[in-house]
This record gives structure tokens, C-alpha cells and sequence, in this order.
């Protein structure tokens, strides 16, 4: 399958729209700080949204591909629509199996935007997978304790955001703990305030099974109660080794994409 580059992705999804009829585009993201694509830019097309978790969207998915237009794909890989002529990145992957992934079933050719920095995916890797000496520092400040993400980005003198992507290789728990403030009007609510009662703290996985957190977060919001989010880490120390792979991989997966990218042809001067 041929693959092309753009530094225009909505000219890109055009060019392709005029002489193939479905025109698949990933629409999913995996940098931190995307450029998110405007579907407003193609919206004289016909366009169709999709994401397999969604049954709501899979009408759209039906009427693509009976009539052909331009279908957006919400999830980051594109292996599950069905057959399509051609398939359109709006945000360059991180890896080179999300490209041969979302291109299994792609008939003609593939496109992939031409990042104007590579700093935000070098930032990624950063923050998703830290180098082990800056994860030492985070665990020497936490390993075994409760902390919210502010004391911890206190302690190792960071950014809470980049504490937030970080701590994730450590494998904590996530607790909130959650006080009651003042009683919401809506009856949609109040199922979540009575289950909260005098107070209530809790994992964040049970909260979801509950079937609560939506209304806990919405309660949050409008200020009906008070919401801390706490970390719990685990006492046992992370397998540095597998972790100082893990980012291995990411900084070669990236090289290899970049490699590709900065390689292929123009797709639209081809």
C-alpha cells in the first residue's frame, strides 16, 4: 500500500474525496497537546462520525458505507469500519503499528500529516514515559504513601499537569474523597448525594461501577460537594528495568515513524 505525507489534511481529504468514493479518516489522538482537526473544513463534503464503543454512530457507519463520502473515525485505530479506498491521519502517529493497523483494510493508499515541530511527540514520550532516573525522584517523594497530585508535584518541584501523566507508570490507585456541601435541586443528582450521605471515600473504579461518577464530578462542579482526588502508590518498588524499556520502545517507535514521514512524497504534489 502506497503512503503519502500533507501538510494540509483537510486539501488531503479532498483530493482523495474526489477520485475515491470512501474516505476513511482517523480522527483519534495520542499527543498530549493536539492540533484538533475542524471537520468544518470538509463540511460542504458528506461526512459521517463513527466510534465502534458508540452504537449510537453506527447508523453513520451504515450510510457511509452504502453512499461513500467521508467517514471520521473517533478511535486511534482504524481497523474496525470495513473496507475503505483511502485513509486520512489528521494527527501523525506515534507508532508504525498504528499505521499498519489502521491500514489493513485500505484499498489504495495512506496519508499522514507532516508534523511542523516533532516536540510535542518528543514531549509525549516525556510525559507517558518518563526516563527512569526522573521516576526515581517521583518515587522516593511517594512510593508507599496518599498523596494528591499537587503535594507530589510540590515535593519533585514539577508541573501538577506533567505530575498527572507521570505518576501513571507507578501504578497508583485512585481514591476521592468526597464531603457533602449543599444539596442539589436536580433529580438527577440525588441518587449520588444519597449514596455519598455524611461523607463517603472511595476508589475511583467503584464510583464508576456504582454508576455515580458523572454526577459526582457534575456535583463537584456546581460546588454541591467537596471532591479530592488522592493517589495511592503502591509499597513495592516498580521493575525499573521494564519501565526504562517500555520508554525505549516509545523513543524508537517514534524515530521510526519520523523516519517514514520525513521520507515520503507529498501527497499533494503527487
Amino acid at each position: 500500500m502506497k503512503i503519502f505525507s500533507t501538510n494540509d489534511v483537510a486539501s488531503s481529504i479532498r483530493r482523495a474525496h474526489q477520485s475515491f468514493t470512501h474516505i476513511l479518516v482517523n480522527r483519534g489522538y495520542t499527543t498530549i497537546k493536539p492540533v484538533f482537526f475542524r471537520s468544518s473544513l470538509i463540511g460542504d463534503l458528506p461526512v459521517y462520525q463513527w466510534a465502534w464503543w458508540n452504537k449510537a454512530t453506527y447508523g453513520q457507519l451504515d450510510r457511509w458505507r452504502a453512499n461513500g463520502g467521508v467517514l471520521l473515525d473517533q478511535y486511534t485505530f482504524s481497523d474496525r469500519s470495513g473496507p475503505a479506498d483511502v485513509l486520512v491521519f489528521v494527527e501523525c502517529p506515534m507508532t508504525m503499528e498504528r499505521i499498519t493497523r489502521s491500514g489493513r483494510h485500505v484499498a489504495e493508499y495512506t496519508v499522514l500529516p507532516r508534523p511542523h515541530t516533532w516536540s510535542v511527540h518528543e514531549q509525549c514520550i516525556d510525559l507517558r514515559t518518563p526516563s527512569v532516573d526522573r521516576l526515581r525522584d517521583l518515587w522516593a517523594a511517594c512510593g508507599g504513601k496518599r498523596m494528591a497530585d499537587d503535594e507530589l508535584a510540590d515535593a519533585v518541584d514539577l508541573p501538577k499537569q506533567h505530575v498527572q501523566y507521570m505518576r501513571s507508570s507507578l501504578k497508583p490507585v485512585e481514591q476521592w474523597e468526597i464531603k457533602p456541601r449543599l444539596r442539589p435541586d436536580s433529580a438527577a443528582l440525588i441518587p449520588a448525594w444519597e449514596w455519598i450521605g455524611t461523607g463517603r471515600c472511595a476508589e475511583k473504579k467503584e464510583i464508576r461501577v456504582c454508576g455515580h461518577k458523572a454526577a459526582v464530578k457534575e456535583m463537584a462542579r456546581l460546588g454541591h460537594i467537596r471532591l479530592q482526588k488522592i493517589q495511592i502508590y503502591p509499597e513495592i518498588e516498580p521493575d525499573w528495568r521494564r519501565l526504562d524499556k517500555r520508554r525505549a520502545k516509545a523513543i524508537t517507535d517514534l524515530a521510526s515513524v519520523r523516519s517514514l514521514v520525513e521520507s515520503l512524497p507529498d501527497h499533494l504534489q503527487a
